[in-house]
């Protein structure tokens, strides 16, 4: 190493205080930094009967035009195992099938219902909720299927799966089951203190939605037990 290396490389008191100061502010940055615990896995039960009362104001608006819909995903779960929402849903899930909808139709009669809702144009989905609440606050989220008649099965609608391949099996996220399960009138049950319609065949339906482990409970892994804490 030649002598301005040397040089270059030096400790001298200056650069040692700079360090220092450096040290300094990384560990007031650290020590000022806010974790944010985990939330309980379940919700008050204030917020659950809002979203039971915000599902129930959807299937309304949604009957009132004839749209055929009932309770899936989560929302289904949670009917078929103890008549109300799953205790840590923040959302309730509904699927709407109809291949001639009016998205713009549907938006509107959704605000002439005092709700707010958004059509999400990827995914093929509605999130429906109070007008001016935040992110945060309860939601119905209504997925759009629509039937392939070629197919003879009920698919997921949304851009992002228009790229795939129209073919059930080689392409799972399509979501596909059969159109029997929702022919109307469907069955309707106990979800809250209302009912709501379900799709025929009890939990046939899962049997599509979940074909891994449909038969298991499956519990949020991001959230705190308070029973078990």
């Amino acid at each position: 190493m030649g002598p301005w290396s040397r040089r270059r490389f030096r400790i001298t008191p200056l650069r040692i205080l700079a360090a220092l100061l450096m040290l300094g502010v990384l560990f007031w940055l650290n020590l000022d930094r806010q974790v944010v615990p985990p939330e309980p896995c379940a919700v008050p039960e204030e917020f659950t009967e809002k979203l039971h009362e915000l599902a129930y104001r959807a299937h309304l608006v949604l009957a009132k035009h004839g749209i055929v819909h009932f309770l899936c995903f989560g929302g289904l779960w949670g009917q078929a195992r103890i008549g109300r929402a799953l205790p840590w849903a923040r959302k309730i899930e509904l699927c709407l099938v109809d291949n001639l909808r009016d998205d713009a139709l549907i938006s509107k009669a959704f605000r002439q219902a005092g709700l707010a809702a958004t059509y999400l144009h990827a995914a093929g989905i509605y999130r429906v909720q109070e007008q001016e609440v935040g992110e945060d606050a309860p939601r119905v989220e209504i997925i759009v299927f629509e039937e392939d008649v070629k197919a003879q099965m009920v698919r997921r609608v949304g851009w992002t799966r228009r790229v795939l391949p129209p073919d059930c099996e080689l392409s799972p996220s399509l979501q596909c089951f059969p159109p029997q399960l929702a022919i109307s009138p469907l069955p309707i049950k106990q979800f809250g203190s209302h009912v709501l319609p379900v799709p025929r065949e009890g939990i046939e339906l899962q049997k599509y939605h979940y074909p891994d482990n449909w038969w298991l409970e499956v519990k949020p892994i991001d959230c705190i037990d308070r029973e078990s804490s």
